[in-house]
């Protein structure tokens, strides 16, 4: 259930827009999930708020967010996966940079069928 939660936070913030920081690709699936791992409480609504780690994996995936195929590579890891996690709330992906302070633009992800090409 949470690597569901920590998947679609990963498809949002690798969709977001242009990062400060260039990084050269795309990090493999298993590292966007487990950057977004933290978020799983906040994304079931066991948590208010995201924790810490949550918000630091949120950030750190935006240093990837730099060019469409990187976003793309890190939506299809998150897509892979968000099929495996019951009980996550897509209607709180899109306030997730919010709340961590992170400005980034995402897709209108309102449920479990994204499309990573767009």
């Amino acid at each position: 259930m949470a690597r569901g939660l920590v998947l679609v936070l990963a498809i949002f913030l690798f969709i977001s827009g242009r990062s400060m920081v260039l990084v050269s690709s795309a990090p493999p699936c298993t590292s966007v999930i487990d950057q977004l791992n933290p978020c799983l409480p906040y994304l079931t609504r066991e948590d208010n708020n995201p924790a810490s780690g949550c918000c630091n994996g949120v950030k750190y995936l935006k240093n990837y967010s730099t060019d469409k195929e990187d976003r793309q590579s890190i939506c299809e890891c998150l897509e892979s996966v968000s099929s495996r996690f019951a009980g996550l709330d897509f209607s709180l992906i899109p306030s997730l940079p919010k709340k961590c302070g992170v400005s980034i633009k995402l897709p209108n992800i309102s449920s479990p069928n994204f499309d990573c090409s767009k």
